[in-house]
């Protein structure tokens, strides 16, 4: 009787979790709380204060369900309705018998990030420094691989705004004072800041290098339908009175070219091709021919920045070079950057001084895919960084 009583018991617990349905259909979660959030040793105010998670903080969490029930707490005047939660702090898997959990309120959790944690802005995947011949100088990078990047029980809880946990690799080809600390060699280089941009859009220097965006050709296309993009050809106007016909890539792999504008300094058309990453280059109005160029320079000319969203990644790849007279490049730093994403538009970053200049940026969980599941915000939450070259 008693074993019978036991199993009623176990099925009747069963279908009662059955019958909660999770409120929430993922198992990852941000602290959106900005002075951070405390974790309690049981559900409610009145719990032991076990750990306090600082801003951007990725945790694993078990979701409310129907059953719960929904309270309320005071913030600074303010009634914040949620539910108390169990957590636990994302950590890879060899840490998960000592990862204890305890209690948050889900009023400070969010899917995704509205703004940079400060301390994320400078984590990097690796970079690299290099002087006179491309010889690389400094460099250093995470070795990161697939697995690594499924944290915990779940999947996709990798703390992107946190520290790497992963061995840093560092070839030191120079005698540097920063030895292995690369983060303190990364900012001996570049400072990064959060900005709003009502405190530094009227700094903005024009550049003799500026783009000029209008007289855009007319895409003429060839293959395909006009508005899922298809192939097309453009034609573009050269000195001589001629025109310079711009194509579809018609390799082993088809891409279009696209028309960016016109810098008149260098006389040069820019247009970008957008295959595996986009990839930038002029053609000269003079001659018609095909050349490398440099974009986003400074108004001194000294520094260029550019950057890249490439296909296998998500965040932020940039590059600063280090100009001579005629805008080659005698030095340059790499920078692969862990927890930010740029806006690829040309125009949304803008120089302020000789060597700073302004960035759009978004935290990347907003572009980030998940293995099971879209992860990505439908719009992303944008915000800028001043980048100031040191």
């Amino acid at each position: 009787m008693r074993i019978l009583l036991m199993v009623l018991l176990f099925l009747n617990y069963a279908f009662a979790k059955a019958e909660t349905k999770p409120l929430y259909d993922k198992e990852c979660i941000y602290v959106i709380a900005k002075n951070g959030l405390n974790m309690r040793d049981t559900a409610g105010p009145e719990g032991n204060v076990i750990t306090k998670f600082p801003y951007g903080t990725k945790l694993d969490w078990s979701p409310p369900g129907s059953r719960d029930v929904k309270s309320y707490v005071m913030d600074n005047g303010n009634k914040l309705e949620g539910y108390w939660v169990k957590v636990w702090k994302s950590v890879p898997y060899e840490d998960l018998k000592g990862n204890l959990g305890g209690y948050v309120f889900s009023a400070y959790l969010s899917y995704h990030l509205d703004e940079l944690p400060e301390p994320a802005l400078y984590l990097f995947n690796g970079f690299e420094y290099a002087g006179r011949d491309y010889e690389i100088q400094y460099s250093a990078h995470y070795q990161v691989d697939e697995d690594t990047y499924n944290y915990s029980a779940y999947i996709d809880c990798y703390p992107r705004y946190q520290e790497h946990v992963e061995e840093l690799a560092v070839d030191n080809r120079i005698k540097s004072e920063y030895g292995d600390d690369a983060t303190a060699f990364l900012k001996s280089k570049i400072k990064i800041e959060a900005v709003e941009l009502e405190e530094v859009i009227h700094k903005k220097k024009i550049s003799p290098y500026e783009i000029d965006y209008s007289n855009r050709p007319e895409y003429i296309y060839t293959e395909g339908n006009e508005k899922d993009g298809g192939w097309f050809d453009f034609y573009l106007p050269l000195d001589d009175g001629s025109t310079k016909k711009i194509g579809t890539w018609r390799g082993e792999f088809t891409s279009s070219n696209y028309y960016v504008g016109f810098i008149k300094v260098l006389n040069c058309y820019l247009i970008y091709n957008d295959f595996e990453g986009i990839t930038y280059y002029g053609i000269d109005r003079t001659t018609g021919n095909r050349k490398e160029i440099t974009i986003n320079v400074s108004h001194n000319g000294m520094y260029a920045v550019q950057y890249d969203n490439h296909f296998l990644g998500y965040n932020a790849q940039l590059q600063i070079k280090y100009l001579n007279k005629d805008l080659t490049a005698h030095q340059f730093l790499n920078i692969e950057f862990q927890s930010w994403v740029i806006d690829e538009d040309l125009k949304s970053s803008f120089w302020i001084s000789d060597n700073e200049i302004i960035l759009k940026v978004h935290p990347i969980d907003s572009a980030v895919m998940g293995t099971y599941y879209d992860d990505r915000k439908e719009e992303h939450s944008w915000q800028y960084l001043k980048l100031t070259i040191q």
